[in-house]
């Protein structure tokens, strides 16, 4: 398996640079600088939503899409495996994109890992990442601009698992990430309901949902409750 080599880098001809950070020898010296830099901008807006961050992975950084290829990316910029690593690909070294992995990687954590990151939706998981991150193609504006269209948008219910997830992204194009006449309806989407819900909730109520789903609380019951009144207006269930 190709992401098995993400658990040894070091023996899959990635170099250390720094605490936590595996990246390709062929880095230029100003790569080495920036790249640092553009991880420490995305780790602090997951710390800043979160108020701390309980999750310290690291990141393979692949300079090439050969490298990509061989540490399991099918063309996708970024990707987190659990808490443990991130991969970026070559066009994904930005502070958004690793935010947005930091993101599955924290909420990995705080659910309980691998026996209960399942009991939460992936629209839910994706939807955080996408508020924390802020790429602008998955904004609110992004979505009213979906609206005003009339484009054919998913129910969540057709988004639970990371399969679904994955249909839905090659039903509406987003597979191709370097599709600037996309608008991104699936992203969109699970980053307007997120915003819309914490109206009600807060940031402070993604922690406190994890939390319970965490200690064996419904998921369904803890989104409604702590949504209350702003759940009328978004596409939910």
């Amino acid at each position: 398996m190709h992401n098995a080599r993400l658990w040894a880098p070091q023996t899959s001809g990635m170099a250390q640079d720094g605490a936590g950070l595996y990246v390709e020898a062929s880095l230029s010296p100003e790569e080495r600088r920036t790249l640092p830099h553009e991880i420490e901008l995305g780790r602090a807006q997951v710390g800043q939503f979160f108020g701390d961050l309980k999750t310290n992975p690291y990141i393979v950084a692949c300079a090439s899409n050969e490298c990509a290829a061989r540490f399991g990316s099918y063309g996708e910029r970024a990707a987190a495996f659990g808490d443990t690593a991130i991969r970026l690909s070559p066009n994904g070294w930005t502070a958004a994109l690793v935010a947005h992995e930091w993101v599955h990687a924290e909420v990995y954590y705080r659910v309980g890992g691998f026996w209960r990151i399942n009991a939460i939706p992936r629209w839910f998981d994706e939807g955080v990442a996408v508020v924390v991150a802020g790429e602008p193609r998955h904004s609110e504006q992004n979505w009213q601009e979906i609206l005003r269209r009339g484009l054919k948008r998913p129910m969540l219910g057709t988004l639970r698992t990371r399969s679904d997830w994955v249909s839905a992204l090659r039903q509406y194009g987003e597979i191709q990430v370097d599709d600037p006449d996309n608008l991104r309806v699936v992203y969109s989407m699970a980053g307007h309901v997120l915003r819309t819900w914490m109206r009600c909730a807060g940031a402070k109520g993604v922690p406190v949902l994890l939390e319970a789903v965490r200690t064996g609380e419904d998921f369904e019951v803890v989104f409604t409750r702590l949504g209350r009144d702003c759940l009328a207006s978004i596409p939910y269930p």
